[in-house]
């Protein structure tokens, strides 16, 4: 479910529907964004430490690695051709920069803005099996060392990410998008897989009614507190803790509340408009993906041109309409048949065993 909350709340900003106006830096779609970001860390973590606990080999994060590449690179490649091809070709050579995701730290994402956020992904999925690898030779075995080999990790971000910020006085906008300062936010949703399955009565816990709630007003809370900061003179680029502390605050909060979201995952489907909601919920999980790639390239000339001169709101429902029917058509006729493929050949039986 947050993970069709979370492209919605990207659909929304991209669309010019802003729910809460205002907010610089962290607006609606960043919202969404860091939600999903710490629901991947949480999800893939989940594969990585059973995998890596079971054998902690080189073999077993090449065969992530694979699965991964399976999963990301296809869909990516071919919608980076067509815009290249169709649509803008003015990037030239410098397209490089978007093949080896390089382009946000040594290129700009102009050409393909929404690519910020996977470059992101794609460092962590490279990094994080060398970590836990690295961890768990270490650790030997105890996982409270592991679970100090986290937390160490996240101090070091929050350190060189203040150093960063305070000695070239960095805007929001310039640590968002750098891939060495946000890892964190994933590395908070692994942290908590850990928890899951090494400690699974304080994971019990964190699942409580009463720590969901509390979570939740944390999560408004700092929305507002940005909203505040915002709205101030300086704006948030003249605050510290907003560039810095608060890129790993945020994601922690956000961890907080996945627990139960998590334990919640049935849906009941008694009444019709119940079940209509789950399949809504269901298919917009699948093709997530597409969608948060596929949907620049529709809503920026039907919303932003607006060729047909409609209403802004019939605008935004006939991009979403295509949006969804062309990330479906991609899933089942591009994706899934690399998913297949993947599934035969780099198989992750180890992870589905538990």
């Amino acid at each position: 479910m947050l993970r069709a909350v979370s492209i919605w709340l990207v659909l929304f900003q991209h669309g010019g529907i802003s729910i809460i106006d205002g907010l610089e830096g962290l607006k609606i779609g960043g919202v969404g964004v860091e939600v999903f970001f710490v629901l991947s860390g949480f999800l893939i973590g989940q594969i990585l430490i059973r995998n890596l606990q079971q054998e902690n080999s080189f073999k077993s994060i090449t065969n992530f690695w694979i699965r991964r590449w399976f999963r990301i690179l296809p869909l990516y490649y071919l919608l980076l051709l067509v815009k290249f091809l169709f649509i803008d070709a003015s990037v030239g050579s410098n397209i490089l920069y978007y093949v080896f995701f390089l382009q946000n730290n040594f290129y700009g994402i102009d050409f393909y803005e929404v690519t910020w956020s996977l470059v992101i992904e794609e460092w962590f999925y490279i990094t994080v099996p060398i970590f836990l690898f690295i961890s768990f030779k270490l650790a030997r075995k105890k996982i409270k060392t592991v679970v100090a080999l986290f937390v160490l990790f996240i101090l070091f971000e929050n350190i060189i990410r203040f150093i960063y910020v305070s000695k070239y006085n960095v805007p929001y906008e310039g640590v968002n998008g750098n891939v060495i300062f946000r890892l964190d936010a994933l590395f908070w949703g692994v942290l908590l897989a850990y928890v899951k399955i090494n400690f699974q009565y304080i994971y019990a816990k964190l699942a409580k009614v009463p720590v969901f709630i509390l979570a939740i007003l944390c999560f408004l809370g700092y929305i507002g507190f940005i909203k505040i900061l915002s709205e101030t003179n300086i704006g948030i680029n003249g605050y510290i803790i907003p560039r810095t502390i608060g890129f790993s605050l945020f994601p922690m909060i956000i961890a907080f509340i996945l627990p139960f979201v998590d334990s919640k995952s049935s849906f009941s489907q008694r009444t019709l408009f119940r079940q209509s909601f789950y399949y809504f919920i269901t298919y917009t999980s699948l093709f997530t993906y597409a969608i948060y790639l596929v949907h620049p390239l529709v809503f920026e000339p039907l919303i932003n041109e607006n060729p047909f001169e409609i209403g802004a709101g019939i605008s935004f429902i006939l991009a979403v309409v295509i949006t969804y029917g062309i990330a479906s058509i991609l899933f089942k006729f591009y994706e899934n048949p690399f998913l297949k493929i993947r599934d035969k050949y780099f198989s992750d039986r180890k992870a589905l065993k538990k």
